[in-house]
């Protein structure tokens, strides 16, 4: 095939081409990867809950910040119609003091032993009842600080701080960019407005299971959907919108560095093209090889791109310094993107070809 040996014979041209292809699926990958990994920790706890929907006060705008509900709201939204099973989740933000003059931020969540808020344990033991000075601290705490179970942990929230002795280690990642960590509802009541009486909040929002939930409504409050919730916590929408136009600028970059290489290539060989047009190649013959040229050069060097931005998370990255985050899906999306802006920056090298006169074409050379 004419393509293919052509490319075979001038190996240092489509080489540097495909090293800029290369580059560019680096530079797309690893933005993508990063939207990911933080996205990740803006809300990977919230996501990881056993509900379908949250409920949240009605003049909340949707944030669980300003999220507050009454004891009578829960009870509510609990017999709603539609609604199969209800939690109260409670959030706040604290210092935590792991070591003396040691102190990191964490979520605290807090929840009713049992409710289908409760996270599944991986190392030590789930709340009781009982457990009024306990927490469960996610996997990426006990990375980031060596806490183990059986620590204390002096929870600061104000101006005082009081102390919290670590039963169990849960993974459900982060929320707010901040480590999860689970107490009972009661005890969060007690430390985020330290009086506790009717009317002190009862919960921050509700996690639902049923169907037809999206949209309901009740007396000052309101349910939405998982996805929407997450795309409601402060900052996260921004933060994709940045992460979307870098990647974009990227193909668009891409697409134009790709199309004047293969419009330099095609310049190069206008008389070799006059010459087989002048022998009976068509011009959409040429044209098909000259897109297939593209869209091999663009697949090779996105392929191998892929497998240093894995290679990169797995070992450069390793440590979730920085927070990098790839499925298969989003390695997939972006394979297919890189691809497609190589295709169509080369389009206009390709219809230069098809409108080669082979007769100018011949006298050039």
């Amino acid at each position: 095939m004419f393509a293919i040996r052509e490319m075979s014979r001038r190996k240092l041209q489509f080489g540097l081409v495909t090293g800029v292809v290369i580059l560019i699926a680096y530079l797309v990958l690893m933005v993508t990867g990063l939207g990911l990994g933080l996205n990740q920790l803006a809300g990977n706890a919230l996501l990881a809950m056993d509900g379908d929907y949250f409920a949240y006060s009605e003049r909340s705008n949707l944030s669980v910040i300003r999220s507050q509900l009454s004891e009578a709201q829960v009870k509510d939204l609990s017999s709603a119609p539609g609604v199969k099973a209800a939690a109260a989740v409670g959030y706040t933000a604290a210092a935590i003091e792991y070591q003396p003059g040691e102190v990191e931020t964490g979520a605290l969540l807090g929840i009713d032993p049992g409710s289908i808020a409760e996270p599944a344990v991986i190392e030590g033991r789930a709340l009781t009842a009982r457990d009024a000075r306990a927490l469960l601290v996610d996997r990426s705490w006990v990375n980031l600080t060596g806490t183990g179970i059986g620590d204390t942990l002096l929870v600061q929230v104000g101006l005082s701080a009081e102390p919290f002795e670590v039963v169990g280690v849960v993974d459900e990642g982060s929320f707010f960019f901040q480590p999860a960590m689970f107490m009972l509802r009661d005890s969060w009541r007690g430390v985020s407005y330290r009086a506790v009486d009717q009317e002190t909040p009862y919960a921050s929002v509700v996690l639902l299971q049923g169907d037809g939930l999206e949209g309901a409504s009740g007396p000052n409050w309101e349910v939405v959907t998982k996805d929407t919730a997450f795309w409601n916590i402060e900052g996260v929408s921004a933060q994709q919108g940045t992460v979307d136009a870098l990647r974009y600028m990227g193909l668009l970059i891409g697409a134009m560095v790709i199309g004047v290489f293969f419009y330099v290539i095609t310049l190069q060989k206008i008389a070799l093209l006059g010459v087989l047009k002048a022998i009976g190649a068509s011009g959409l013959y040429l044209t098909v090889q000259g897109m297939l040229q593209v869209f091999l050069v663009s697949l090779t060097g996105t392929l191998i791109a892929v497998g240093l931005a894995v290679l990169t998370k797995a070992t450069v990255l390793s440590a979730d310094t920085v927070p990098i985050a790839f499925t298969t899906g989003a390695i997939v999306n972006s394979t297919v993107a890189v691809v497609v802006a190589g295709v169509l920056g080369a389009a206009l090298s390709m219809r230069q070809i098809g409108a080669i006169d082979p007769i100018i074409a011949m006298q050039q050379q």
